[in-house]
This record gives C-alpha cells, sequence and structure tokens, in this order.
C-alpha cells in the first residue's frame, strides 16, 4: 500500500472512533525538519515522518478515549491500526483558553 494511502486510511480510522469520544479534529502533518539545541549550535532533530494530532475539549474525553484505546475491546483494532508502526509517538492537546488544570501546581 502506498504511504500516502495508509496515512489517509489511519487517520480517517482513527477519526471514526475518537470523534464519539469527543475528539474535536484530528490533523496530520509531514515533518520537513528541525533542530535540537540552539539555531547557532542546534543538531538535527530526528522525528516521525507523519504527526497525527487529536485535539479534545478537555482532559477528560482525552482519557475515556485512551482507556478505550488499551482496553481488551479495543485490542482489535489497535493491533490493526498500530503494529505495524515503528516510531509512534502520543501527543495529545486541550485548547489553552478552556484547559484543565490536572497535572499543574
Amino acid at each position: 500500500m502506498p504511504e500516502e494511502s495508509f496515512i489517509e486510511w489511519l487517520d480517517h480510522e482513527l477519526w471514526a472512533v475518537s470523534e464519539p469520544f469527543g475528539c474535536l479534529e484530528r490533523k496530520t502533518w509531514i515533518y520537513l525538519d528541525g533542530i535540537d539545541g540552539t539555531y547557532e549550535h542546534g543538531k538535527p532533530s530526528k522525528r516521525p515522518r507523519y504527526l497525527n494530532e487529536a485535539f479534545w475539549p478537555h482532559q477528560e474525553a482525552a482519557e475515556n478515549f485512551r482507556k478505550w484505546l488499551i482496553s481488551e475491546d479495543a485490542a482489535t483494532f489497535r493491533h490493526r491500526m498500530f503494529d505495524g508502526i515503528q516510531n509512534h509517538t502520543v501527543l495529545r492537546y486541550v485548547d489553552y483558553g478552556t484547559h484543565d488544570t490536572v497535572g499543574e501546581e
């Protein structure tokens, strides 16, 4: 399967299961480049080529989705979606204007 087709399929499948939990938007980005360190002395940063972001209305919605995703009920979905992905990073966002204070001091 061509890489772009796989990414589109993955994004669609993740949207279909995350929207009922309250996901507001999913967005896929292609990583261009980056640096670790300062602009003058930075080293090239290695990151996954694709970044699929999920935006949530509040932390509870993101937590509920994560609980489902790691549950036995989601095992088949989880294995079908992620077993072929070697470099997997999870990022979750809540709008700063209405952010929860969980984890803040």
